[in-house]
């Protein structure tokens, strides 16, 4: 019997055999240059280089092989145990002649969990990147005498973290991105997300958005989130998937969000989605479909839409509303207009409407499964309301009073003065724009009547202060000559209303101007009537967030009637040209799809908003920005980092809080 199947108990190592090496002996050495020619076989991959299926697959054929060999040992040995010892202090050991099951179980790491347990070093990695710890931090307190595993043992295991799933890199740009199905095939197995697979179905949102991870260096990424039935909402909100975690990375790239850099980039992406949907997806030999929703905020939909942004004649992103009825809330209804077949043809023929200017990167979501992010939106409306009540507090000389009031509930504020870009270096009043949490707070919090009184009237404003556009508009309403810069424009306009400085709104405009001005009426400032505004607003934001069933919570026609009374009031207490694209949208398209998914608030982007923050942070303090000695692009190394976090989280390394209980 070879020592190779001898009993395990066997400690007197074997004695190595030397043997003599034949040197030619020819003086033309032409066997040596016959063996020096021949093709050099191809290098097999270690085993901790290949993926994590290719490593199981090498395993079995390990044991099939030595099971085989073993079957003529004498069967009086009850038995074999076979352990390889890797470079790097990993053991993999397997029996191939067994006992009992529990001894076949696979026994990794057996030298390591000595001084270092892997499932130490698994949490500690976790750690590491979820608080983005350095590696020289994590080797000081190695080195002082710390429990933390040695730096050599974390990278070992990092490396082999790494391949958790398969991370493909463009070749010129610094661009990684990751397989749909390997996500979905490595997520859905697991108990976490089996609840989410309703009827062999499965509903995924994309999104997509951009932002810059440092000073001068942008970046953008597309992620994917596994959706809760619509049918079979839980009733906490605790029980849905509302982490940036649980947002999974697809493309990552380092540039601009545009249009040509998305075709680039992420067209591979898109077309694997596509395919997904079409096909389904095996998992266990259980065939699952898959359905997409995509929201993103509008600028990210008008690029993958190939439509006109929002600033444009047809700015809606639904339906066919132009920026001359954006304002008329008397319509009953806007239907979701849109469709890629009404879209391709637009695009074919000579006269391009409706804003369509190129070709749909999302040919297979319809607009129909576009719901509004509830964020931006809220975002959106919500600095309207407080740069009006900025500019009111300068107009009435109570800037103090505003800087006392926001700095009461919380939120930090302050403005400064800058030369404008006219010759007359006229100086500019300028503020800080709050973040998303501070204005929340502020629309909920902050009390108008200390800060404005009921006065200066809102509905006047000078002549001077239009924008050039503005006084064409003006004009041409008028039936009079746009031409010329904007003293002439200013000049004919003033002609036309009489030799008045100010000019009252018209209902029928747009513009909060129109020109009979009369001093005897004009009218105060509602401070009372603002602040039910302010509060109707967050009112209809809060009840977004709250779940069916609840109190809070507003179905489709209860919410469908208060948001159009709001925006109606809104026109009345403020001004024509701050009704912005997402007013529209939240009276006309929130309810359509309230009625269709019954809950927006976790479709919405409001985790993508925080990955964002995390890939800056991790950009600052888990990457090499130069790429190291192997020279890897930023983008690959924030993907490991996904696939660790990932792999952490589905195999319980993350450590759960323990509950305070007050005692």
């Amino acid at each position: 019997m070879s020592n190779f199947f001898r009993p395990w108990v066997e400690t007197r190592p074997a004695v190595p055999v030397h043997r003599r090496v034949m040197l030619p002996l020819n003086n033309n050495m032409q066997d040596h240059d016959d063996m020096e020619n021949k093709k050099t076989p191809r290098k097999v991959k270690g085993f901790f280089e290949l993926k994590h299926s290719q490593r199981g697959e090498r395993k079995r054929k390990y044991q099939s092989a030595f099971q085989e060999a073993s079957s003529c040992v004498h069967s009086d040995i009850s038995s074999i145990k076979v352990q390889f010892n890797f470079d790097n202090g990993h053991v993999l050991s397997f029996f191939p002649r067994k006992v009992s099951p529990d001894e076949n179980a696979s026994l990794e790491d057996e030298g390591v969990k000595k001084s270092q347990d892997l499932a130490v070093i698994q949490q500690v990695i976790a750690v590491k990147d979820k608080f983005r710890i350095s590696d020289e931090a994590l080797h000081e307190l190695h080195m002082i005498g710390s429990i933390i595993p040695s730096k050599s043992a974390i990278n070992t295991e990092k490396y082999r973290l790494n391949t958790t799933l398969e991370i493909m890199s463009h070749p010129t740009a610094d661009c990684s991105t990751r397989k749909l199905e390997h996500i979905l095939e490595f997520v859905l197995q697991h108990q976490k997300y089996q609840k989410y697979i309703e009827n062999d179905t499965v509903t995924l949102r994309f999104s997509c958005d951009g932002a810059k991870i440092a000073k001068n260096i942008s970046s953008v990424r597309g992620v994917f989130k596994i959706l809760a039935p619509r049918q079979s909402l839980p009733d906490k909100l605790e029980d849905l998937s509302m982490c940036p975690e649980d947002e999974f990375t697809l493309f990552f790239y380092i540039g601009d969000e545009n249009r040509c850099s998305l075709e680039e980039y992420a067209s591979g992406t898109l077309r694997d989605m596509e395919n997904v949907q079409l096909n389904g997806i095996v998992i266990n030999g259980r065939k699952i479909s898959v359905k997409w929703i995509m929201t993103c905020d509008w600028k990210a939909l008008a690029l993958l839409r190939g439509i006109n942004g929002a600033q444009c004649e047809f700015f809606c992103m639904w339906c066919h509303c132009s920026k001359k009825q954006i304002c008329d809330f008397s319509i009953p209804s806007w239907l979701i207009q849109r469709s890629k077949e009404e879209q391709q043809t637009v695009l074919n023929s000579e006269k391009k409407t409706f804003g369509y200017k190129d070709t749909d990167l999302c040919p297979f979501i319809s607009y129909h499964d576009m719901p509004i992010d509830d964020l931006h939106m809220r975002i959106r409306i919500s600095l309207k309301l407080f740069n009006q009540l900025v500019t009111w507090a300068i107009d009435q000389k109570s800037e103090d009073n505003l800087k006392r009031e926001l700095k009461r509930v919380g939120v930090s504020f302050r403005m400064w003065e800058e030369r404008g870009d006219d010759k007359l270096n006229t100086k500019v009043r300028k503020w800080s724009q709050p973040t998303g949490d501070d204005l929340r707070k502020i629309i909920r919090d902050v009390q108008i009547h200390h800060i404005l009184d009921n006065k200066k009237d809102r509905h006047y404003v000078s002549i001077e202060s239009l924008s050039v556009q503005q006084l064409r508009d003006e004009l041409t309403n008028r039936q009079l000559s746009k031409k010329g810069k904007k003293p002439e424009l200013v000049a004919r306009l003033k002609d036309a209303v009489g030799n008045n400085t100010k000019m009252r709104r018209n209902v029928g405009s747009r513009l909060q101007v129109s020109y009979d001005f009369s001093e005897d009426e004009e009218q105060d400032l509602d401070v009372a009537a603002l602040q039910d505004l302010w509060s109707g607003f967050h009112t209809l934001m809060e009840s977004l967030r709250a779940l069916p069933g609840t109190d809070n919570y507003k179905d489709m026609e209860t919410f469908a009637k208060e948001a159009k009374e709001w925006a109606t009031e809104f026109r009345k207490q403020t001004f024509d040209e701050d009704v912005i694209p997402y007013i529209h949208a939240m009276v006309y398209h929130v309810p359509q799809f309230l009625q269709t998914y019954h809950y927006i608030h976790d479709i919405g982007v409001a985790q993508v908003e925080r990955k964002n923050f995390d890939h800056r942070q991790a950009y600052f303090g888990s990457t090499n920005r130069n790429g190291s000695k192997w020279k890897k692009h930023v983008s690959k190394q924030i993907l490991e980092r996904e696939n660790r976090m990932l792999w952490s989280s589905l195999h319980g390394t993350v450590r759960e809080k323990r509950k305070y209980v007050k005692s």
